[in-house]
């Protein structure tokens, strides 16, 4: 219970350091262009990282159950994965480099996974397909972190380049001081733009980092003596839960183990994991020859998906334009789930039941409430602390900006984390908006981009998973040889 505190308020450090470190990717611009004095711009950060902290999960589920295999993960391991996320912050924070706090803490949870592993590099998932809502989709680091952060650059870059061009131009013939006039305040909104994207793409990845702690610990029976009071920390599935899907994946399932998937199901709140455990007990009754359990079980399904689509269509945020899409639940059909994912597995000459029980087994939790909430306001606590050594390299020495360049960075970064944060891409903020910065400076001239602090940056974001996964592998290492 101690290192469950321990790893929530470790975590939740990583998030206040995020936010002093990341603060500049909201603000840099709209400070250098001097729109708004640094006092107004952290302030404006604050509230916007906090309203886009509070919307969605896509990027909390894929770091909470996407990139590492969870049985090979202790509190433990997910403090040294904050540890090593942590150092490497502060270190380009002090040196005033704009790194990843995104790759740091990617790096730092495959580093410290890997130790924990024993070097099994099988606990990283690198590569996996999955079948969602009957899509076949890509999983792991290399689809979810590596390509979108080889992807986001250049898409910043020519995107920033692009915009700036087409602004250019459209304003042509524009006097100077009305350009100035009216991106000085269009950049407000550009800045809150991009602040409320950060908030969406980065206060999650600590949602996860929490939300996965939480699963392994609860999995693990480390809540079984747990207070009442405390009941908020325990998650859906419990040791028991865990035990009986192992029992149909070894393929010694009986009807009363059908009877405990359906019976663990009933105990967990109306939703995704309800439907799925009581999905899987309809597949085991099918595959032990009871027609009627599985029918009665199936119909329990469908009653409780269109209660949840019902619920669905009641909320009011779904149904507003732009912010709807972000904020609205995709409920999965988890009867035809099953099924899709059976056949797949029986086309391959694998086992159906088997990979039926895995799919159930890797389902990623919602991120709770209060996570949500307390996740967001220490980013906006760490916000509004500055970040000043960085904001100083983005907004003044790589580049000279004028408001109508702030916009056009601004808007081409945030419309980018926008759009990969709904799919669940870890891509980075800093990444977004430091390549955008350098498209629109280059669109003056090429000279106008300061190379020395540019090739500062990129050494920076090279070494950033490797160096945070280092620092928690070293670190998880000697945990493992001081505690064995």
């Amino acid at each position: 219970m101690t290192l469950i505190i321990v790893v929530i308020l470790v975590a939740l450090a990583f998030e206040f350091i995020n936010g002093f470190h990341d603060t500049a990717n909201s603000i840099a611009t709209v400070v250098s262009t001097k729109v708004l004095t640094p006092r107004q711009a952290i302030m404006l950060a604050a509230v916007t990282n906090l309203l886009g902290a509070l919307v969605g999960h896509a990027v909390a589920k894929t770091v909470s159950s996407g990139l590492v295999d969870s049985q090979y993960v202790t509190t433990a391991t997910i403090i040294c994965a904050l540890f090593g996320g942590i150092v490497w912050n502060l270190l380009t924070w002090w040196l005033g480099l704009p790194s990843s706090s995104t790759h740091a803490l990617v790096g730092g949870l495959c580093g410290a996974t890997l130790a924990t592993a024993q070097n099994h590099w099988d606990a990283i998932i690198w590569s996996q397909e999955k079948l969602k809502n009957g899509k076949l989709v890509m999983e792991g680091v290399l689809h979810k972190v590596i390509w979108p952060m080889l992807g986001s650059p250049i898409v910043g870059l020519v995107g920033g380049f692009l915009v700036m061009a087409i602004l250019y131009a459209l304003l042509r013939n524009a006097r100077p001081m009305w350009v100035n006039r009216f991106f000085g305040r269009a950049q407000i909104f550009s800045a809150s733009y991009m602040g409320f994207a950060h908030g969406l793409a980065d206060a999650q990845k600590t949602m996860g980092i929490i939300t996965l702690a939480l699963v392994t610990a609860t999995t693990a029976g480390s809540f079984e003596a747990l207070p009442k009071w405390l009941g908020f920390l325990k998650m859906e599935k419990t040791p028991a839960a865990e035990q009986l899907i192992l029992t149909v994946m070894e393929g010694k399932h009986t009807l009363d183990t059908a009877a405990g998937l359906e019976r663990e199901g009933f105990k967990m709140r109306s939703g995704e994991f309800r439907e799925a455990f009581l999905s899987l007990a309809a597949e085991v009754h099918d595959d032990l020859g009871d027609p009627a359990g599985a029918e009665r079980a199936r119909a329990d399904v469908r009653e409780d998906y269109d209660a949840s689509m019902a619920r669905e269509k009641a909320r009011f945020l779904p149904k507003i334009p732009v912010l709807g899409p972000m904020v609205a639940l995709k409920p999965t059909d988890w009867v035809e789930a099953l099924r899709a994912e059976g056949e797949k597995a029986s086309n391959e000459g694998a086992n159906p039941l088997h990979a039926m029980a895995g799919k159930v087994r890797d389902l990623a939790p919602d991120v709770p409430a209060w996570i949500k909430i307390v996740c967001a306001l220490v980013m906006a606590a760490g916000t509004s602390a500055g970040g000043w050594r960085i904001i100083k390299t983005m907004g003044h020495k790589m580049v000279k900006l004028q408001p109508v360049h702030g916009f056009a960075a601004e808007t081409t970064a945030a419309t980018l984390l926008a759009v990969t944060g709904k799919f669940g891409m870890t891509v980075s903020t800093t990444h977004a908006i430091t390549t955008a910065i350098m498209g629109v400076g280059a669109t003056k001239r090429f000279s106008a981009i300061d190379m020395k602090i540019v090739r500062k940056i990129l050494g920076a974001w090279v070494l950033t998973l490797p160096a945070a996964g280092g620092v928690a592998y070293v670190s998880m290492w000697l945990w493992l040889k001081v505690a064995g």
